[in-house]
């Protein structure tokens, strides 16, 4: 069984699920998926990925999504201009953002316990600011999809990856009761209460 960190990826196009495996798989237990329903229903039975990396725009059918993808990869400095003559400004579909509302709502709407990024290549030309600010909310990252070479994608990931469990497990010494931050905000009131205590009371028997 591999001791590597387990890295989901969500995708609509095969060749895109391809290429994350071959160059990451070395160094991550990578499972890929191109439906978020699967996705979904793997987190429902409290089967939880290290890191989620989660495509965002979905479309009608494999075909369609090669074909925005090929005039994404061509027209990608006019594409604002283009998307309503192409008509992707149309029928995009971002089943990724609603995957991250979905985990997000199943963790009580709270972040997951893993790191989730949008990782998308056309997020910056299309996305408008009202999604930008969902997957804000959902407290997900931002990892453009091949804007960086595979050792910087993989490096922020494991970096993430170390964050995250090194938070889980500062949660979890604390107890369910209440956050790390809101206990580390009990401590700081505490404290300062107490030395307040002091100084007044230096002051008034002095």
């Amino acid at each position: 069984m591999s001791t590597n960190p387990k890295v989901w990826f969500v995708d609509d196009l095969p060749e895109n699920l391809r290429r994350f495996r071959e160059a990451q798989d070395p160094y991550f237990a990578v499972e890929t998926f191109n439906s978020t329903t699967d996705v979904m229903n793997r987190i429902r039975n409290n089967d939880y990925p290290d890191a989620l990396l989660c495509d965002i725009f979905f479309f009608e059918s494999e075909a369609r999504a090669r074909e925005v993808e090929e005039q994404v990869q061509r027209l990608a400095e006019e594409l604002k201009k283009k998307a309503s003559e192409i008509g992707v400004d149309h029928d995009k579909h971002t089943a990724g953002i609603k995957l991250m509302e979905d985990i997000f709502n199943y963790f009580d709407g709270k972040p997951p316990p893993f790191p989730m990024y949008a990782y998308t290549s056309k997020g910056p030309l299309l996305l408008n600011e009202r999604e930008w600010q969902e997957i804000a909310k959902y407290g997900a990252e931002i990892l453009l999809k091949g804007r960086v070479t595979p050792e910087i994608e993989r490096n922020e990931i494991l970096g993430d990856i170390a964050l995250q469990k090194s938070k889980n497990s500062r949660i979890g010494r604390l107890g369910a009761g209440f956050s790390y931050p809101e206990f580390t905000w009990r401590i700081i009131s505490g404290l300062a209460g107490g030395v307040l205590g002091l100084v007044i009371g230096k002051f008034f028997l002095s």
